[in-house]
């Protein structure tokens, strides 16, 4: 009975020996190694990038530890940098403290996926080329569960915390959903009391959106191209000449006024088919709300407010006026 008893007594002290081992005993020595760990990546999951990064050598004691400690199967996502002579249970609470980089990013409201797509390369997040890839591919809108031809104008102006090591899906599915939260409700409730359809409400804040320079002229040039649409007029918003074709906020040329594109309003009727900026949700209010007014023209005065004209004699006098 006492050698049996022996046996167990050894047995456990092996036990608790490997355990400290696994444990404690760092894998390797000097450096630093970094996990990327993606969205949706459970424990276990997390565990086995860890190892083939070289962080730890097993995952059966860190899975007992957990098992242990109560701690959930959802691992955060992003960047973890190890330093190569943290101990596995250094690199187990680096996990469930969810100690993954990440970036701030901004997005203000009038950026294109363009925009957006330079600023997330800028902060070393996903590159520009991968980024436009995903947000311009036709078949995303209806992925990320948005009836429109573009994601454009759907990636709402917000300030993000987006891990490291995200994909575009990732990324743009923070700001759609975002979008939905905000905006979603009030544009389905408000929409067709201004006569547009969701798409279309967004065409036309987008458009409020690079014109508009103070907010209390938002309402009033959201009025006066709703005024040219029942008029069956020609919006002639300089912001859609060169939407598709230049840079964000390229100069316009004369050759750029007549080109013939589907966003450029000086050559069609009509909204564009679609957003040419993502708007913030004073833009979208304005579109909603329009202005009742009888203007149907205006000039920039160079201080960021408009000269607005009832008639094409009084804007040419504006042109005269304000104009370069």
């Amino acid at each position: 009975m006492a050698a049996v008893s022996l046996t167990v007594s050894g047995a456990l002290l092996f036990v608790a020996i490997y355990a400290a081992l696994a444990l404690f005993m760092p894998v390797a020595r000097g450096g630093e190694v970094g996990v990327c760990v993606p969205n949706g990546t459970n424990y276990r999951q997390a565990l086995a990038l860890f190892r083939k990064g070289g962080v730890i050598n097993t995952e059966m004691p860190l899975v007992l530890l957990a098992r242990w400690k109560g701690f959930g199967r959802h691992v955060k996502p992003g960047l973890y940098k190890i330093p190569k002579d943290a101990s596995p249970l250094d690199v187990f609470e680096r996990i469930r403290q969810g100690m993954a980089e990440s970036a701030k990013l901004r997005v203000p409201e009038g950026f294109t996926i363009d925009d957006i797509a330079a600023r997330v390369e800028k902060l070393g997040l996903v590159t520009h080329e991968k980024f436009l890839r995903i947000a311009r591919d036709p078949a995303s809108p209806r992925r990320f569960g948005i009836d429109a031809p573009s994601l454009e104008g759907f990636l709402f102006p917000d300030t993000y915390t987006v891990p490291v090591c995200s994909e575009p899906d990732d990324i743009i599915g923070l700001m759609v959903s975002r979008f939905k939260t905000v905006a979603g409700g009030e544009i389905g409730r408000l929409a067709s009391r201004a006569g547009l359809s969701m798409l279309q409400a967004m065409t036309l804040a987008s458009i409020v959106e690079k014109e508009a320079r103070v907010d209390s002229e938002r309402s009033v040039i959201a009025g006066v191209y709703m005024n040219r649409i029942r008029k069956s007029m020609r919006l002639e918003a300089d912001p859609t000449i060169n939407y598709g074709m230049k840079p964000s906020g390229s100069p316009i040329m004369k050759s750029d006024i007549r080109r013939p594109t589907p966003y450029n309003t000086y050559v069609i009727f009509g909204l564009p088919p679609g957003p040419i900026a993502n708007p913030g949700m004073a833009s979208i209010r304005a579109a909603l709300s329009p202005a009742g007014t009888e203007y149907l023209y205006f000039m920039a005065k160079g201080d960021g407010t408009h000269q607005f004209s009832k008639n094409y004699r009084d804007h040419l006098k504006a042109v005269k006026r304000y104009g370069n």
